[in-house]
């Protein structure tokens, strides 16, 4: 049996944890003075993971599509704070290529989720293992 089920199943989930995950690995590199810009850096990093998540948890296409476009905008934040730590010589020339080669891998999927959804029916998404009958299929004779 998979050790994936529900929401970790989603490619866009996959890579906004393991964006999460190396963030909050480098986080343990900056300096103490910087805490306050670690928390922030941390919360919307982790962020992303865990709205889409609670998106999928929602079990609508519609809430899905709400927590996704949160994912999104706490992907944009993340993008400047990398930024800024760059900026501040807070990162190596090697964790901001890294870091935004993740950071833009799990973008590019997670838009692409984001856009698939887009273009599905409402009746055409259920991720909740719901049977859906149409008309009167049993008959007592």
């Amino acid at each position: 049996m998979s050790d994936k089920s529900g929401f970790r199943d989603l490619i866009a989930w996959q890579k906004a944890h393991e964006l999460a995950s190396a963030v909050y690995r480098l986080c343990d590199h900056l300096p103490p003075r910087s805490a306050w810009l670690k928390d922030q850096i941390l919360r919307c990093a982790i962020s992303v993971p865990a709205n889409i998540a609670e998106g999928h948890g929602r079990g609508t296409k519609a809430e899905l599509l709400r927590f996704i476009d949160i994912a999104r905008g706490s992907l944009s934040e993340l993008e400047y704070y990398l930024y800024f730590l760059a900026q501040q010589g807070l990162l190596t020339k090697e964790d901001e290529q890294a870091l935004e080669a993740k950071r833009s891998e799990a973008a590019r999927v997670l838009f692409g989720l984001w856009r698939s959804l887009k273009s599905l029916n409402k009746n055409d998404w259920d991720h909740t293992g719901r049977v859906r009958e149409e008309g009167p299929i049993y008959q007592l004779n």
